[in-house]
């Protein structure tokens, strides 16, 4: 009896060291499958939303407003259309190869850190999602347990300075929907909140996503209609054949496109600005 008790008490003590608990954690590709195995791959999806960009200081009320309608093609294919009588703006990710067209020509190849919430919703198979995490500087060798408000999370990524966001993807513990994406990417790091999440047949899809910069909200995005769709044209998605229809903007015309092509990126130097 007197031998098990002490074995008793040296288990419990191992237990509760600092660190001794860390092998009970799920490692991320077992914890990636078990996010997978939630939301799912549907074939395809469509949704409209609304954008908003907050502190915009060329607009009276400081917000830009758009409304967008996307396209998800299962696997690793994605379409945004900004919907608007006076816009012809769309940007498209294949296969890892990313093309954004304005006003009939291709002004970038490269996706805006803002736009990087769209990596948890369209990469659903482990292996994509994983090189993703990477790409997006997340340490994927390390998984801990952090709470978010009142969730309990999985946190893979390498924690920074206390009370500073890093390169992380946040899972509640609960129900496996990740809830928070922070990148680091250019320089910045972004912050993405998921909120919502509400099944759509056999998946699961966000119906909110806020969006801070250096702690402060930078904008926010609200769906209003989605449903599973598996007929979208396979042209819509092809960054070729999109490029030979919409080619380069020609040097001499690149102070004409240049506030439309780093509308973007000037939109978050001088949110930055505000802050400093």
């Amino acid at each position: 009896m007197k031998i098990r008790f002490f074995l008793s008490v040296v288990i419990l003590s191992f237990m509760l060291l600092p660190g001794a608990g860390e092998a009970f954690i799920p490692q991320t590709p077992h914890l990636l499958h078990l996010v997978l195995t939630k939301i799912k791959q549907p074939v395809g999806i469509e949704a409209v939303q609304t954008k908003k960009i907050i502190n915009y200081q060329d607009t009276e009320k400081g917000v830009v407003e758009l409304e967008e309608r996307l396209i998800y093609r299962y696997p690793n294919q994605f379409r945004v259309e900004v919907v608007s009588d006076t816009l012809t703006r769309f940007s498209v990710e294949s296969d890892g190869g990313f093309i954004r067209v304005a006003d009939g020509v291709t002004v970038s190849h490269e996706k805006s850190p803002v736009d990087l919430y769209t990596d948890i919703l369209l990469y659903r198979d482990l292996d994509s999602l994983l090189n993703q995490l990477v790409l997006a500087g997340i340490d994927t060798t390390r998984v801990s347990f952090q709470r978010q408000n009142d969730s309990i999370c999985y946190v893979i990524g390498r924690p920074g300075l206390k009370g500073k966001p890093f390169a992380s993807l946040w899972i509640e513990k609960e129900s496996f929907l990740p809830i928070k994406y922070v990148v680091e990417k250019n320089g910045w790091t972004v912050e993405f909140f998921y909120r919502n999440w509400q099944p759509v047949s056999r998946t699961w899809y966000p119906m909110q996503v806020h969006i801070f910069l250096d702690h402060q909200l930078f904008g926010t995005i609200d769906v209003s209609q989605i449903d599973l769709a598996s007929d979208s044209p396979l042209s819509l998605f092809d960054i070729e054949h999109i490029e030979q229809l919409y080619p380069p903007q020609q040097p001499d015309a690149l102070d004409e496109h240049s506030k439309q092509v780093d509308e973007l990126d000037r939109r978050m130097e001088e949110f930055k600005k505000l802050y400093e």
